[in-house]
């Protein structure tokens, strides 16, 4: 679902893979909850050097969502902890993933933080730019390849709305038409 609403974007390949890219590294970030905003933010900071599909980035953040949020900052937790070490358990992790409202969000942040902190830091950063750099030549290609299926726009409306200019009229012509219509 959430590839079909990606590839029917309406813009270069270029610009909705970019975007997708961008989407999946902050997706595999411990940023859940600012996700969007975080989107937002960077298409600002960076509109003076590039541009890139904004609506495939929002939609590709939801690749972490309430389902796979425990598996993806599991992963990424296991990669940190060959960097910097952790001793968390798989249970322990998902019990600090839980939270109801707005101020358990920020507990489970807080917690995120200060218990799981530079492993599940350097192992998001590791994942997202693995993933990430990996998603644009992928997303680059499917585009591409969808955007030759999509068909242009129908000849027979494109022949219905084209003006083809027509003889010019004689005057005897035009001033008989008017005479007619004038009855």
């Amino acid at each position: 679902m959430l590839l079909r609403s990606i590839l029917m974007l309406d813009d270069s390949a270029h610009s909705i893979a970019l975007g997708t890219a961008i989407g999946m590294f902050i997706a595999l970030t411990p940023t859940v909850g600012i996700q969007m905003l975080m989107v937002i933010c960077f298409a600002f900071l960076v509109r003076p050097l590039f541009r890139f599909n904004q609506i495939a980035s929002l939609i590709t953040v939801y690749v972490s969502n309430p389902l796979t949020i425990v598996p993806i900052y599991w992963f990424d937790y296991k990669i940190g902890t060959y960097y910097v070490g952790g001793s968390l358990t798989q249970s322990d992790f998902a019990r600090i993933l839980e939270f109801e409202g707005f101020s358990g969000w920020w507990e489970t942040v807080k917690q995120l933080l200060l218990e799981v902190g530079s492993p599940l830091i350097i192992g998001s950063l590791v994942v997202a730019t693995f993933f990430s750099l990996a998603t644009y030549p992928i997303m680059l290609r499917l585009v591409m390849h969808f955007q030759k299926l999509r068909p242009a726009a129908d000849p027979v409306e494109t022949e219905a709305q084209t003006v083809v200019p027509s003889k010019p009229a004689d005057k005897e012509q035009n001033a008989k038409s008017v005479h007619l219509h004038s009855s």
